[in-house]
């Protein structure tokens, strides 16, 4: 990952001149399509619409006398078309006033009008019209307060999402090599966050939030690679034992691998205040690490330093970094040394690099051939070490989501291997997330829904960063009858790992869940996503719900399209075969799952 120096803008991606997020728009009222002044344009107000009240002095919107909590940008997408009520927006007008100089998709755009419906329970699109392929009208009528009715107050802009999560415990797939740079690192970043305190910004989480880049492999020898990358997913693992701290997850870093990105585009886009990239090389007995902090607000480096000793000397290294870190921080690794010593029971290096190269697929799958190829590793990492926890792991994972996913050809036995896998990793470490994980799909797999969420609940918390294990809880909550309760979990999940292989599902979950609860348009929107995302194969349960949500929103040549399709993809497809797909017997979600069956009907699914 090389980072280099960027314009000169500031960590939301607007210039200084815009450095105040409720800065007054001073100049000409903007005028609408239909001849109104923009209320907005003539200076700091309270614009009433609705039951709702945007205050534009204090930077929020207001339901009654409660706040509504949305993220800076949220905020000024929703002021903007306030400033241009009833006037069509193009896409592209709004990608520039609300992120200048920064280049993002419309995705960005996506997001904000997803939590503004939600925020303003408008899925019928009676305050915030969505003009396909062109734009946005604010259709709501307005009306304002001048700035004089109220006392001036210091802006405030609204809280980003995400609490400070208790501290987790995770299991790391270690070395000793790796664990000098990983304890220097965190030492390193905890003063950081305790010591020089967390910058206020409009764009950043108020917690420390990091992402681990890719490490560079500087030597010719592919075995480098791998150990790069086990460093690499190992800081992750164990930075997000920080306290309150935002890890952004492997899956997602990894896009960023062999890529030249300004550092403070890369926080930007992830939204984290931290960056940490290196490098290796090894020659001969040789190992050197070069690491260094990254503040992504600035792209000024904060820490580097160069780690080099030789091989047979990695454990009094490791003593030596844990020492001196110690004592410069007063700071006690005793029992997270101690839970080490549990998991690491393994000394085979080669079976190691092969468990490493099992998840580095796993990270970047895009569909079952990735897993088939990823569980073989594993297979062949056991092959050399039966106690090669990290190819165990791989083993329970691969086999219990290839079920879940539709993918298996052999599902009762990749199910009974899951459980005996999932059996050996709490046996060997009673906190073992992608133990927990695991048993989690099981329990959904059985039926279980109200299980399966005590173990994703468990999983997330041992390791508050641990996005899989929210995307499964929100759609546990989905399965227990309760699809309000779903977006929550979800979204941390999309919050933690943006560009996650997995993401996909994760919008399959939410549209799924929208669905359900009857918001037809939202569903169209979440399952279009995901049945059109270039980073993963859609699963046939994701198209008919697609297909539903397009027939259940009057959209019936699309529907019947899609169907014509699904069925050259599915020869036996019914509606009987989709109701098999249904887990969970509890009654609020049979009844809900109903829509799914009426949509299908009328786009011609066959009983």
């Amino acid at each position: 990952m090389n980072i280099r120096a960027g314009p000169d803008v500031l960590k939301d991606g607007r210039t200084p001149a815009e450095s105040s997020l409720n800065s007054t728009r001073r100049g000409p009222a903007i005028v609408g399509s239909n001849d109104r002044p923009s209320p907005a344009a003539k200076g700091p107000a309270r614009v009433r619409f609705d039951r709702y009240v945007l205050d534009l002095q204090r930077g929020c919107l207001l339901a009654g006398d409660e706040e509504i909590t949305l993220r800076p940008k949220t905020f000024e997408f929703l002021r903007y078309l306030a400033d241009n009520p009833g006037r069509l927006v193009s896409k592209d007008e709004l990608l520039a006033a609300v992120w200048p100089n920064v280049v993002v998709t419309d995705d960005s755009l996506f997001q904000c009008v997803t939590e503004l419906r939600r925020a303003l329970q408008d899925h019928d699109q009676h305050l915030i019209k969505t003009v396909p392929r062109r734009g946005y009208r604010f259709e709501a009528a307005l009306s304002v307060e001048p700035a004089a009715q109220h006392p001036a107050e210091a802006p405030a802009p609204s809280a980003p999402h995400g609490k400070p999560a208790p501290s987790s415990r995770d299991p790391p797939r270690i070395r000793h090599a790796r664990r000098a740079v990983m304890l220097a690192a965190i030492g390193i970043i905890a003063v950081l966050a305790a010591g020089l305190g967390l910058r206020n910004g409009p764009a950043v989480t108020s917690q420390l939030s990091i992402v681990v880049l890719p490490f560079h492999n500087l030597s010719d020898d592919p075995y480098q690679e791998y150990f790069a990358a086990g460093i690499s997913a190992d800081l992750t693992t164990d930075l997000a034992r920080l306290p309150g701290a935002i890890v952004i997850a492997q899956a997602t870093a990894q896009t960023y691998k062999a890529k030249n990105v300004d550092a403070r585009q890369i926080g930007h886009d992830l939204n984290v205040r931290y960056l940490l990239e290196g490098s290796v090389h090894g020659s001969g007995n040789e190992v050197r690490i070069n690491v260094e902090l990254i503040d992504a607000e600035t792209g000024i480096q904060l820490w580097a330093e160069r780690f080099e000793r030789e091989r047979d000397q990695i454990a009094d290294w490791q003593n030596e970094v844990l020492g001196r870190i110690a004592n410069a921080l007063n700071l006690r690794f005793t029992r997270l040394e101690s839970e080490r010593a549990v998991r690491e029971r393994r000394e085979n290096p080669d079976a190691h690099d092969l468990a490493t190269r099992g998840w580095a697929l796993i990270y970047t799958a895009k569909g079952p051939e990735s897993y088939e190829a990823g569980r073989a590793l594993f297979q062949q990492a056991l092959a050399r070490d039966p106690q090669a926890v990290d190819a165990l792991a791989g083993i329970g994972w691969t086999s219990a989501v290839s079920v879940l996913n539709g993918w298996s050809d052999s599902p009762d036995q990749d199910s009974a291997t899951a459980k005996t896998v999932a059996a050996q990793l709490l046996a060997i470490d009673p906190n073992h997330v992608i133990g927990h994980q695991v048993r989690g799909f099981l329990f959904r797999l059985q039926g279980r829904p109200g299980a399966a969420r005590d173990e994703f609940r468990t999983a997330v918390a041992l390791n508050p960063n641990f996005a899989p294990g929210y995307a499964q809880w929100g759609m546990t909550v989905i399965e227990l009858g309760r699809p309000e309760e779903a977006a929550k979990a979800i979204e941390r999940a999309v919050r933690l790992s943006p560009r996650d292989p997995n993401i996909h599902h994760w919008f399959a979950f939410i549209g799924i869940a929208e669905l359900h609860l009857g918001h037809f348009a939202e569903a169209v929107s979440w399952l279009r996503r995901a049945v059109e995302a270039d980073i993963g194969t859609p699963t046939a349960l994701m198209h008919a719900y697609y297909i539903s949500a397009l027939a259940l929103t009057g959209r019936l040549a699309e529907a019947r399209a899609a169907c014509v399709d699904f069925r050259k993809s599915n020869p036996t497809a019914s509606i009987g075969s989709v109701r098999k797909t249904a887990y969970s017997t509890e009654p609020g979600f049979i009844a809900q799952r109903e829509s799914l069956y009426d949509g299908l009907r009328i786009a011609g699914l066959r009983e």
